[in-house]
């Protein structure tokens, strides 16, 4: 579990304290880490395979707007173009925000720099590009996207935009699934998606919820693999609409994976 921005409409504390009394609950702080570590058999024996989720709070990295009113979306409130803007980032005169952004994205380069997992993989509320309505968040971009980049992370994994997303630029895949809710926005942030990336894939409608995709909502699943991990986006019935493979990272530092080529960070 992650806060977003409807969280913060809430009581995002009050959900951390969830974790103490139900195991089934897993958010036990704002940032926190999740770390498996299991055999797969191969051809001739069986091998270790660790694939570590760095959960991050991407509201507290980009700040927040004030939120709709009660039951207000899917209604008139979608068609507000403020509503799709992107979030302001910490307010310029909230010590405290500035302040917890930067802890938060202090923590994050420290999980970062010790992971050790063969799949690494960042999971924020927020999408860093996203050509759906909300689009591209200009903060996460700036001070996240790097940090990515930086120490080889597998893919950065969001929801928000109420559709589903591949996009890969410069080595990065990022995979949006926010159709858990319900399906879709429309897809009229394509042309503001960085040049030289490619759109792998994309659900969303002709324009917001207008049902024109025929998909009700969707989900995302992954078979993790010693030499590769398959990622499947489904749609709300189970079925398989679209489906990749990621590699493991390399063993050496600020190396990424491009295809079957190795790519070395500047």
């Amino acid at each position: 579990m992650v806060g977003g921005n409807h969280d913060y409409c809430g009581d995002v504390a009050q959900q951390l304290k969830l974790s103490d009394s139900n195991e089934r609950w897993n958010y036990p702080d704002y940032n926190h880490r999740v770390v498996r570590e299991f055999y797969v058999d191969d051809v001739e024996n069986s091998t270790s395979v660790k694939i570590e989720i760095i959960m991050i709070d991407t509201v507290q990295l980009s700040g927040t707007k004030p939120c709709p009113p009660t039951g207000s979306e899917g209604g008139g409130f979608l068609s507000d173009d403020y509503y799709f803007e992107p979030p302001p980032g910490p307010g310029n005169d909230d010590v405290s925000s500035i302040r917890a952004a930067r802890e938060t994205l202090k923590w994050i380069e420290e999980a970062l720099e010790r992971s050790d997992a063969d799949y690494l993989l960042v999971a924020g509320h927020y999408g860093i590009y996203s050509a759906c309505s909300h689009g591209n968040n200009p903060t996460l971009v700036r001070e996240l996207d790097p940090l990515l980049r930086k120490h080889g992370v597998t893919a950065y994994l969001s929801g928000h935009d109420h559709c589903q997303f591949h996009f890969a630029h410069k080595g990065m895949n990022y995979i949006l699934s926010g159709a858990g809710d319900y399906c879709c926005y429309g897809s009229g942030n394509e042309k503001h998606l960085p040049r030289g990336g490619e759109l792998k894939y994309i659900l969303a409608d002709t324009h917001d919820y207008s049902g024109s995709s025929g998909v009700r909502g969707g989900f995302l699943s992954f078979d993790v693999g010693h030499d590769e991990m398959v990622v499947f986006i489904h749609r709300e019935n189970g079925d398989t609409l679209h489906e990749f493979v990621l590699l493991p990272r390399e063993s050496s530092p600020g190396m990424r994976m491009d295809g079957d080529v190795a790519i070395e960070d500047e």
